[in-house]
């Protein structure tokens, strides 16, 4: 059985994920935290295991680039493969990756197909709002070379919408809190980008 192999991905995705904070094995790492909660608040019975592989597989196709839940499919498929993972797990845990990207799953009209699936995808949304959602901007925005007006706008486009897009309850108040907090550090940054509204 695969399931006693999650060491193993875990030891090699974490080499191959580079360090950064806003889509690296910080992120990773805080998805996970953040899909344990949703599942223990929601009573849900997702295997950990599971959950753990595909937590750390669903970025890696970023390393070849976008669309990376395509590429993270892609990649997770076959090392499942090589660990000989059953293929209704292996079918389980790719569905789930395909669809955790807001815009890969609006793009090919795809949602999540299992408990697993949603769970991913609130985590990963979670992840984009509150000051770490708000750094996560502005850090991939520098890497990208987007300039300032292009993120402010990912804010209003994407980042406050991401609310209306969970499954779970916990999920969705706790991105409430989170995207108060989000609106409130753009108003502050805009305040401060104004000159006018400045004292000196």
């Amino acid at each position: 059985m695969c399931l006693d192999r999650v060491d193993l991905v875990v030891r090699i995705t974490r080499v191959l994920y580079d360090k950064s904070f806003d889509h690296g094995l910080q992120h990773v790492n805080r998805v996970l935290r953040w899909a344990k909660r949703i599942t223990n608040h929601e009573n849900l019975k997702v295997n950990k295991d599971v959950l753990i592989i595909t937590v750390f597989l669903h970025d890696l196709g970023r390393l070849v680039g976008e669309p990376h839940a395509y590429y993270s499919k892609v990649i997770a498929e076959y090392m499942l493969e090589e660990l000989n993972c059953p293929s209704s797990l292996k079918q389980e845990v790719i569905d789930a990756i395909s669809a955790h990207s807001f815009s890969y799953a609006v793009a090919r009209g795809i949602s999540p197909k299992s408990d697993l699936g949603r769970v991913l995808s609130d985590a990963d949304k979670l992840d984009a709002l509150g000051v770490v959602g708000f750094l996560r901007v502005f850090l991939y925005g520098e890497r990208e070379q987007r300039d300032l007006e292009y993120s402010i706008r990912h804010f209003h486009e994407k980042i406050f919408n991401l609310k209306h897009l969970l499954y779970y309850e916990y999920s969705k108040r706790v991105a409430e809190k989170l995207t108060d907090r989000t609106m409130k550090l753009l108003e502050i940054l805009m305040r401060e980008l104004s000159v006018k509204h400045i004292g000196g």
